[in-house]
């Protein structure tokens, strides 16, 4: 079924947003990172500098004493693997997102007070606002985020699909209305 034959449950009335994008790399890293300013606290990020931090200061004094020489090489090499890592997350992740949601093509989203259907090639997905408690909005996507918080659980509808005039100002009333932004 193409993606614009769907017929279903849920249809563009009224209240109704609709939506319709081919989602790319740049949407999944957007995101992802959209996802981690949300759900994760500036304490894990700095416990996540700490650790690469002592692991490189623990290598260092390893090296300094003279001893354990190829421990010490090999923790502030994992300690400076980690701090690389840190700020390399949101793209990874974001690639093998991207990489995921390529395989479904054009995409179109309804998103109304009932929940939100998304539409592509081999889906048809309807999800209540249960599924989708909280959202976070970007500069180009409004970004559904799942109740778990230590989950990637996220649902991304990009700006640039959004049909229809004073689109996205209908679409953030529905969502502040169904959902919590955080």
């Amino acid at each position: 079924m193409s993606v614009e034959q769907s017929e279903g449950r849920q249809t563009a009335g009224p209240t109704a947003v609709e939506l319709f994008y081919l989602p790319g790399l740049a949407d999944a890293i957007g995101a992802v990172r959209a996802r981690n300013t949300a759900v994760t606290s500036q304490a894990r990020r700095f416990a996540d500098a700490v650790v690469a931090l002592v692991l490189v200061g623990a290598g260092a004094l390893l090296l300094r004493a003279g001893e354990y020489t190829q421990v010490g090489s090999g923790l502030i090499v994992a300690g400076l693997i980690v701090g690389a890592l840190i700020p390399l997350q949101p793209w990874l992740v974001g690639r093998q997102l991207a990489a995921a949601l390529k395989t479904y093509g054009e995409t179109r989203a309804v998103v109304d007070i009932t929940g939100v259907r998304f539409v592509a090639s081999g889906i048809d997905q309807s999800f209540a606002w249960q599924a989708w408690p909280r959202y976070k909005e970007t500069p180009e996507l409004f970004v559904l985020l799942s109740a778990d918080r230590k989950s990637l659980g996220v649902a991304l509808l990009p700006k640039r699909g959004i049909l229809g005039e004073d689109g996205e100002a209908r679409l953030r009333a529905v969502l502040d209305e169904c959902s919590l932004r955080t």
